[in-house]
């Protein structure tokens, strides 16, 4: 469950990903009470990276269940990912989308960071299109459009997402889905600073303009989506090769070609997307909206979630984990993380990491 971690380490991820650059954004919240892992029960392993692994586990005394993110601060510090670690705590503790994950509880002990979010049982979008090959296309804009409502949320704040993949779509017990893993976002984007200029982001979905290092912005999202549509609607992604520079030269002069069953909306849509030059592309979200592709959503009604999703995963309880890999599942999902909290010099480079969202304080009052 987002747990394609920022690394080099390809052997470890579905997909190897491009480093992002660093911030400043380093926040401080009040610490309501002191959460160790003694405090949860690892349930199963749902994944993990080279930076540590995601747990189911339920918090004792409870009957909930979340997914916990354990990483290691000696990697996040020997990759100088710290900033880009706080960075994703900060967007999902902030965030107030129905479409973005949820961060329930944050802390840390000498050797670990901690994010307890909340679980989405339906599992990653990838280990469904890897399953089914290919989505209907009913089914793939019912997900395209409700990222695009993630997208509108993230870009309204000026942050710029920069990861969209299968592998950090989540689905839930309903199919409705949420975006996860926002450790190459990029935040503090505005009309005084609208650019970005560090190469980041997973090969398949790169824009042309990063690839060029031309500076980007919200529209290499856009690219990212399309990039993503066609690979629901076909099976793979539309410039994809085994060797990279190939893939990265189709890019830059290929015209992605159509496949015979696409629809002449999806066609259409699909063309608009992944043009190179990003002045040309779509990226306006009521445009957007209002192409041919979605005609017949109501956007408000989705924005409620009142539509029922085309597919529905299946889940009988709360710790059916079917929805994940078994690869990570059969392993044992014990952290064997010493859970002292010290005054070690990696504690204080993580300040006030200790987080309790306002619903779960409300739940255990």
């Amino acid at each position: 469950m987002g747990c394609c971690f920022s690394s080099d380490d390809d052997e470890t991820l579905k997909r190897p990903l491009l480093k992002a650059d660093p911030s400043s954004i380093i926040t401080h919240y009040p610490s309501p009470s002191q959460l160790t892992p003694e405090d949860f029960k690892a349930i199963k392993l749902l994944g993990k990276g080279s930076f540590g692994k995601v747990l189911l586990v339920t918090k004792k005394g409870t009957s909930n269940y979340y997914a916990m993110k354990i990483l290691k601060k000696k990697v996040i510090e020997k990759r100088k990912q710290r900033t880009h670690t706080l960075n994703e705590k900060k967007i999902m503790e902030k965030s107030n989308c129905p479409f973005i994950v949820q961060l329930k509880y944050s802390f840390q002990t000498k050797d670990k960071l901690y994010m307890v979010m909340e679980y989405m049982s339906g599992g990653e979008l990838f280990f469904h299109l890897k399953k089914c090959g290919r989505f209907t296309e009913e089914r793939a804009r019912f997900y395209v459009a409700e990222i695009l409502l993630a997208f509108e949320y993230l870009h309204s704040h000026g942050i710029i997402y920069r990861d969209l993949k299968p592998e950090n779509i989540l689905l839930d017990y309903d199919g409705h889905i949420k975006i996860t893993d926002f450790g190459l976002s990029k935040l503090g984007l505005s009309s005084s600073n609208p650019k970005a200029f560090t190469f980041c982001g997973t090969p398949e979905y790169l824009a042309p303009e990063i690839l060029k290092n031309q500076g980007h912005d919200k529209k290499v999202d856009f690219w990212s989506l399309g990039a993503l549509l066609y690979e629901m609607l076909s099976g793979a992604p539309p410039f994809y090769s085994k060797n990279r520079n190939e893939m990265y030269k189709n890019v830059l002069n290929k015209q992605v070609e159509m496949k015979p069953h696409f629809s002449n909306e999806a066609s259409d849509f699909l063309l608009k997307l992944l043009q190179i030059n990003p002045e040309n592309r779509l990226s306006d979200m009521e445009e957007i909206k209002k192409h041919p592709f979605f005609k017949g959503l109501d956007w408000d009604e989705l924005a409620h979630k009142n539509y029922d999703a085309p597919f529905k995963p299946r889940v009988s309880n709360s710790t059916d984990v079917r929805n994940f890999d078994p690869q990570f599942t059969s392993e044992p999902p014990e952290d064997s993380c010493d859970s002292t909290v010290s005054q070690d010099p990696l504690v204080n480079k993580y300040p006030d990491f200790t987080y309790i969202g306002h619903d779960e304080l409300y739940a255990e009052e």
